[in-house]
């Protein structure tokens, strides 16, 4: 648990993807993985580049209804997650893949995009400070704040970051 919270404070300075202290973790997720679909487009790998850094974000469909999420900086994060549709916008529910197999029992919800090329992942933190006064105690809860502030500025922790799609190579003899 230490090394994705050391990763998520890493990421969300500058311009990277996410950040211990004002990232939104919760118990309640949006939607259900059950229900849940992969949209194939999300598939692949992408990069982002700050600071004279790249960092890789590669991103698999497990079942069709979970999406595999790997984070490459220093280190390598491993999540399993799902999307959910709320008014309209994507959201990803995330969960940590723990190195001693224990399951991460909160969620990191996040804001996501993509554009219509298919090319650039915009992704886009919600603010841990702006939920801390609500009542939010179930998934249904989390859904309707998230509903009623989704264009809310107040809700979100900084500027979106922007993944570039890496092109496929082609393996010899294909």
């Amino acid at each position: 648990m230490f090394r994705i919270r050391t990763l998520l404070a890493v990421l969300c300075l500058g311009a990277m993807l996410l950040m211990a202290v004002g990232c939104y973790e919760t118990e309640y997720p949006l939607g259900s993985a059950d229900t849940a679909t992969v949209d194939p487009n999300y598939v692949g790998d992408f990069v982002m580049t700050a600071d004279h850094k790249t960092d890789a974000l590669t991103i698999r469909n497990i079942d069709n209804h979970l999406y595999y999420v790997e984070w490459t900086e220093k280190d390598t994060t491993r999540m399993v997650g799902y999307t959910a549709t709320v008014n309209g916008t994507l959201f990803a529910n995330l969960r940590d893949l723990t190195d001693d197999g224990s399951i991460d029992k909160k969620y990191l919800i996040m804001r996501i995009s993509l554009s219509d090329d298919h090319n650039r992942l915009t992704l886009r933190n919600l603010k841990d400070d702006f939920f801390k006064d609500k009542n939010i105690n179930s998934s249904e809860a989390l859904q309707t704040v998230i509903a009623q502030n989704v264009d809310n500025e107040q809700m979100y922790d900084g500027d979106a970051v922007v993944a570039t799609r890496v092109a496929p190579t082609t393996q010899p003899g294909q």
